[in-house]
């Protein structure tokens, strides 16, 4: 490309002018702005330092490419910076103390390494150019990557060397076995700020006392719009659709090969954060065992994966058939964050690094890909083209009908004429909202910036609007009434009062309603009774696993206090008192223990001891690291420079001007 501007020197100037034009319009295009591509381009090459571990420096830079590198690994979601700053100093301390102890890798066992990690699985020799050409796609240089290999070696030799004289009882690691796989079955009370606010039932006059306590919270700052519109529902649509068996057979041929696959199989071992504060300790866990998984290569057997989730999964639906899952995965566009969508551009037998997906830590491998027939993928096959043909019949219809509905400007004449083509009757078509602002919450439509986006031009009663997408099909919008903004009336935001005042109400007597519980229940039964005295009630938790959350929905938990007080009750009896996790209450009785199965042990025996030495000896190099960390810290000699990393973060308005 440079030989060639040479070449055209004349009409060089023009055509990096008309480049740089199509390069800044398309930046525009995708909402990309000049200033923060510079500014992203000046940060990642800035030598700016954002910490200093005893002689060594973190550049912006570094950090920069370093969160880059995790962004593509984690879907465009890097953890925040402070916890890639914090990895990076990590790293420095373990490279360092490997040089003061003389365990640096040498040039040869990282040649050594590197050889074994990229030679071609089908025996043909090591390809040098190819091996340069991948390391400097995936890492920016050769350099780069070979100094990663080199510390992790030198990681692995020290933690070697630090961890020699670590040791494990048989004992410590029954008693661990026997609680990650006694079963509980449980009766217990969830004490949470939703569940008493159900509870209450405040009076007229407080409610009023408190609207006008908080009325100018209640003060409705944007224009209010009443909106009738014409429903049209894609599915009903769909239903009337004559679909052939040669169209769908004219699909499926035209399926590329990766799309003629029904999935592929997987297998999981998952490993729940009971509490934020301990999920360091999960996540070293996690490391552990992938380490212990990779102990033969990248190639992990099915066998040998089952049996670490035998072991240490604690989804116990999937750990007792090996982590297998019950289904296939399939490639789900729509879901990029869903973490087994990672196995999809993976080899059959890799497994990933601990992954974090909400309070779990996740490790998966992939399994075989299974082939889809005709005859399997007919159905989906068929729902696929439907919905696609609906959208497109549903899509011209309800033009259409905002056309007629522009010249009747009524709602009722214009969804007769066309309920014969929407399959739908007058009731099922017509709809109509009450008044509402950008936000608001439309029964039927959701909080929807689209339809915020489709009435927005409708400002005098009889405007029409554009068929707009919303769920389950289109609307058509007419502008009935508006409201300008003005003081809200008692009567229109009840509902939210009330709902203020319950939860107000709640969180004042929570850790009381609690307390009296768990003094008041010295048995099962006695539990229920109290609760429904308080109008909660108590719910089960059939074969209940220590470490998975008690409870459903946003308020289940478990913390190691509860875990340890559910350990120590015997049938029939209750947690002396109640136990806080979050900002829920906890106070539980055991109905039924069921032993861990020591038969299993004995057949799982061998592994679970190597693996308990292994997650021990990470322990044991955490708590050392850690210990030289604060050491340094306390020496001055580790540095962070909050001004620098806020400037990864964007936080420095300098750094956006």
């Amino acid at each position: 490309m440079i030989k060639f501007f040479s070449r055209l020197e004349k009409t060089r100037n023009a055509i990096i002018l008309i480049f740089g034009i199509l390069l800044v319009l398309s930046m525009i295009f995708f909402g990309v702005s000049v200033l923060e591509l510079r500014n992203t381009a000046v940060t990642a090459r800035s030598t700016e330092t954002a910490a200093k571990v005893g002689s060594e420096y973190i550049t912006v830079g570094d950090l920069v490419r370093e969160k880059e590198t995790l962004a593509l690994f984690y879907g465009g979601r890097a953890p925040e910076s402070r916890l890639i700053l914090d990895s990076m100093i990590k790293n420095r301390i373990i490279r360092q103390e490997a040089r003061r102890f003389g365990l640096t890798a040498s040039d040869a066992e990282v040649a050594d390494e590197i050889k074994k990690r990229n030679t071609p699985e089908d025996g043909k020799p090591f390809d040098i150019k190819r091996y340069e050409q991948n390391v400097i796609e995936r890492f920016g240089s050769i350099r780069a990557y070979e100094d990663s290999v080199r510390d992790e070696l030198s990681a692995r030799k020290l933690e070697a060397f630090i961890t020699a004289g670590v040791t494990i009882s048989e004992d410590e690691v029954v008693e661990d076995f026997k609680k990650r796989n006694t079963k509980f079955d449980l009766t217990f009370v969830s004490v949470n700020v939703g569940g008493l606010a159900k509870t209450i039932k405040p009076s007229e006059e407080e409610l009023r006392e408190y609207f006008e306590k908080n009325k100018a919270s209640y003060y409705i700052d944007q224009p209010q719009k009443k909106i009738k519109y014409i429903f049209i529902n894609t599915a009903k649509i769909g239903e009337k659709l004559q679909i052939s068996e040669e169209d769908l057979r004219a699909e499926f041929d035209k399926l590329p090969e990766d799309k003629k696959q029904a999935g592929i199989e997987a297998q999981q071992i998952v490993l729940k954060i009971p509490k934020p504060e301990f999920e360091s300790q999960v996540l070293e866990k996690a490391e552990t065992l992938v380490k212990q998984a990779r102990e033969k290569g990248d190639i992990v057997s099915e066998e040998d994966f089952a049996n670490l989730a035998r072991g240490f999964s604690e989804d116990a639906n999937t750990a007792r058939n090996g982590g297998k899952l019950p289904g296939l995965v399939r490639r789900n566009p729509n879901n990029p964050s869903d973490p087994y969508q990672r196995l999809l551009s993976m080899k059959e037998g890799e497994i990933t690094e601990p992954i974090k997906y909400g309070d779990k830590y996740y490790i998966l491998r992939r399994g075989a890909p299974v082939p889809k027939t005709f005859e399997t993928a007919k159905k989906e096959i068929e729902v696929s083209l439907r919905n696609r043909r609906a959208y497109s019949a549903a899509a011209e219809l309800a033009k259409q009908i905002a056309q007629d509905l522009a010249q009747t400007k009524n709602v009722e004449e214009t969804a007769k004429k066309f309920a014969s083509q929407a399959n739908l009757n007058l009731k099922e078509m017509i709809r109509e909202t009450d008044f509402i602002k950008p936000g608001d919450d439309v029964p039927n439509v959701g909080i929807s910036p689209q339809f915020e986006e489709g009435i927005a031009k409708l400002n005098e009663p009889n405007d029409t609007g554009d068929p707009i997408p919303i769920r389950d099909g289109f609307g058509i919008p007419l502008l009935v009434a508006k409201r300008e903004p003005r003081d809200a009336t008692f009567e229109e935001v009840r509902d939210k009062v009330l709902e203020a005042v319950k939860l107000e109400k709640a969180r004042s007597m929570l850790d009381q309603v609690a307390k009296e519980i768990a003094e008041g229940a010295s048995n099962v039964s006695q539990l229920s009774m109290i609760a429904q005295s308080k109008g909660l009630k108590t719910e089960e938790s059939k074969n209940h696993i220590l470490g998975s959350p008690l409870g459903s929905g946003p308020t289940a938990g478990t913390s190691k206090e509860l875990e340890e007080a559910i350990w120590a009750l015997k049938p029939g009896e209750v947690t002396k008192n109640a136990i806080k996790v979050g900002e829920n209450w906890y106070i539980v009785g055991l109905n039924k223990r069921e032993e861990a199965d020591m038969e299993e042990f004995a057949k799982q025996r061998t592994i679970l001891i190597e693996s308990a030495l292994l997650q021990k000896k990470s322990a044991v190099f955490s708590d050392y690291i850690l210990s030289v960390k604060r050491k340094m810290e306390s020496e001055g000699k580790i540095k962070i420079y909050q001004e620098a990393l806020n400037k990864v973060d964007g936080l420095d308005p300098e750094a956006n001007v």
